[in-house]
């Protein structure tokens, strides 16, 4: 079958041994590919009781059907592993061009074992691949240690995945770096550090297979098309994921000073896509491999104790977890230290919220300047924050407890610090806010690696930009956004969706110009697999019980789908002010919804429809 064959590279570090593994058809076929693939790698490979830094744990770097073609919003990769951060099913994706050379070399995916006794790097050129030293990396940032290796192995004919300091440093929240882009979520760069496995270096010069390339390329310029004429990505186009700042504010949807304050219009002012994309820091775009949008901001710093600096800009998560969230309203330290974490391999979101709390439990007095070394950690104190961030990556002082994530910060600090930790199941909560839509809040409580707004598109429903209406997911939605009621169903669904996306693997930022067609047209013309929208959807569902069944073998329960009190509590401000979460009303409706027991494991009768018998003996 040509397409999407599941071609792994398997390393084990702890030995050497570098081998071929090729994934079963039938498996590839419901699982599609991407974090569905990891998760039924895990639940296959890992014993669920193992320590998530131990050698026993395995890493997965894997592609989708689509990934790494010409497709807008194909270039996209995925990062599998037991969270050290969340002790549970963990994904991570990235965009960039790493995915587009590692399947022209001929590999779908990489599976690494063990560890190694010495810091080293995997280098692959087509079939071939070595694992090298890696000793004059270790301790070197992201930055540096991709521009030396380019240059070790034929300038930008080599692409490179790395691990800065933080990963090194096992920083539970640690990601894994294609350039300046993250793979960043649940400390996958952690999971990387513990194997002493600095970077990946990837050469190919063969073509990625499609199954039907003349009909992959007809549909390729039929979206193409869509996407120039839409205006979601002619706003991507123009003024990058940074838009969503003012829209955000708007709606009260964004976050400010640790999650306490509902209207933040003017430190949006401050830091909005226009202020991003304006004269005063823009001097270009940028796009992934094979994507016409350019939703990607190159910024320069002309003035101030940061000129000088040039480069790609802050996402949006980067933008508000740094800047309204910090009570931080100067655009040019926002893009300082977003590059920051960027170098250092830091989740900028989980970063950012670390520093909240910090900030927080300053200002309550749980925290003084014994406890941070002299930092005043108020709100808005850009060079508290510039002093932090390597203190963290390098578990330095206070950086040290920080570097735990917020929820094992906030027990370590004590005097009910916890209140101020933002998170589920131990994963910093993504900067939107479900107070102004609450099947968000659903969607964060239930996610499948803890709070997530990549899990599936929640909360873009009732914005008016993602309509699809074979799952009641419809623009008509905006008129229950506010609402408690209706959400189970409708969130069960779009996670479903979220899986195949995520399993493909798919920019979100196309979801406003794809829909169940091109979706299904197009896993089938690069897979080979003659999928319907019907079998998509079975799939969507058996991923997320998989991802879900993998984490309550894991200790993951009914008791740990909840949400922050601080998200819970009503703001008194801004647009969604008075608003309150009733989550115990949603996951009343979503469990039977959903498939889900009282307990919240997956009920057998799911899982025997959906084939997974196999877990359900596990877990039963």
């Amino acid at each position: 079958m040509a397409g999407f064959e599941g071609k792994m590279l398997e390393v084990n570090l702890s030995n050497g041994n570098i081998n071929k593994t090729v994934i079963d058809k039938g498996v590839l076929r419901k699982f599609i590919g991407g974090s569905g693939l990891g998760a039924k790698l895990m639940f296959d490979r890992v014993d669920p009781k193992v320590d998530a830094l131990s050698p026993k744990n395995e890493l997965f770097i894997l592609c989708g059907p689509v990934s790494g073609t010409s497709l807008p919003g194909g270039a996209r990769f995925a990062v599998c592993a037991k969270s050290p951060l969340t002790n549970m099913f963990a994904e991570s994706s990235c965009g960039g061009d790493f995915a587009s050379e590692l399947r022209s070399a001929g590999w779908d995916g990489i599976i690494v074992q063990g560890a190694s006794n010495k810091p080293v790097y995997l280098y692959i050129e087509d079939e071939k691949a070595e694992v090298r030293d890696a000793s004059d990396l270790w301790g070197k940032g992201n930055l540096e240690v991709a521009d030396l290796l380019k240059a070790r192995h034929g300038g930008r004919e080599a692409r490179v995945v790395s691990i800065g300091q933080s990963g090194e440093n096992l920083v539970r929240y640690a990601g894994v770096a294609n350039g300046r882009s993250l793979a960043a979520r649940c400390g996958m760069g952690a999971v990387m550090g513990s194997k002493k496995l600095k970077a990946v270096v990837v050469k190919g010069s063969g073509k990625i297979p499609l199954a039907a390339p003349e009909k992959f390329s007809e549909k390729r310029k039929v979206l193409v098309q869509k996407a120039k004429d839409n205006i979601v990505t002619q706003v991507l186009g123009m003024l990058g994921t940074n838009a969503a700042v003012d829209v955000s504010a708007v709606t009260g949807d964004l976050p400010g000073k640790n999650w306490a304050s509902g209207d933040n219009t003017a430190i949006a002012a401050k830091t909005g896509g226009p202020v991003l994309s304006g004269q005063q820091f823009l001097t270009g775009t940028e796009s992934c491999f094979g994507c016409m949008v350019g939703c990607k901001r190159i910024n320069k710093i002309t003035e101030g104790p940061f000129a000088g600096w040039a480069g790609p800009g802050p996402e949006y998560e980067g933008v508000v977890s740094l800047g309204s969230n910090l009570m931080i309203d100067d655009m040019a330290a926002i893009i300082k230290m977003n590059d920051m974490c960027n170098d250092f391999g830091l989740d900028v979101i989980s970063a950012g919220s670390a520093i909240a709390m910090a900030m927080e439990c300053m200002e309550r007095g749980i925290l003084t300047t014994k406890d941070t070394g002299g930092i005043d950690l108020k709100w808005g104190n850009v060079d508290a924050v510039v002093k932090m961030i390597p203190m963290i990556a390098r578990r330095e002082g206070l950086g040290a407890t920080l570097a735990e994530g917020v929820k094992r910060a906030a027990q370590k600090i004590g005097k009910g610090a916890s209140e101020y930790a933002i998170e589920v199941k131990g994963l910093e909560v993504p900067m939107h806010d479900p107070r102004a839509h609450h099947g968000l809040g659903l969607s964060y409580a239930t996610g499948a690696r803890g709070a997530c707004h990549t899990n599936d598109p929640a909360y873009t429903i009732g914005s008016g930009i993602f309509d699809w209406p074979e799952l009641g997911l419809t623009p008509l939605l905006a008129a229950q956004v506010k609402e408690s009621k209706v959400w189970g169903t409708v969130i069960k669904n779009s996670q479903d969706l979220g899986q195949i996306i995520n399993a493909g693997v798919f920019c979100y930022m196309l979801g406003p110009v794809m829909n169940a067609g091109d979706v299904t047209e197009l896993l089938a013309y690069s897979s080979g697999f003659d999928y319907t929208f019907s079998e998509l959807v079975e799939c969507g569902e058996r991923i997320w019980h998989m991802k879900r069944g993998v984490s309550n073998l894991m200790g993951i329960t009914a008791a740990d789908d909840k949400l922050p009190k601080r998200i819970l509590t009503p703001t008194t401000e801004g647009a969604a002010a008075g608003f309150k979460i009733d989550l115990e009303l949603m996951l009343k409706e979503y469990y039977p919804a959903r498939g889900l027991n009282p307990d919240g494991r997956p009920s057998k009768e799911t899982l025997n429809r959906l084939g997974l018998s196999d877990l359900a003996a596990k877990l039963y």
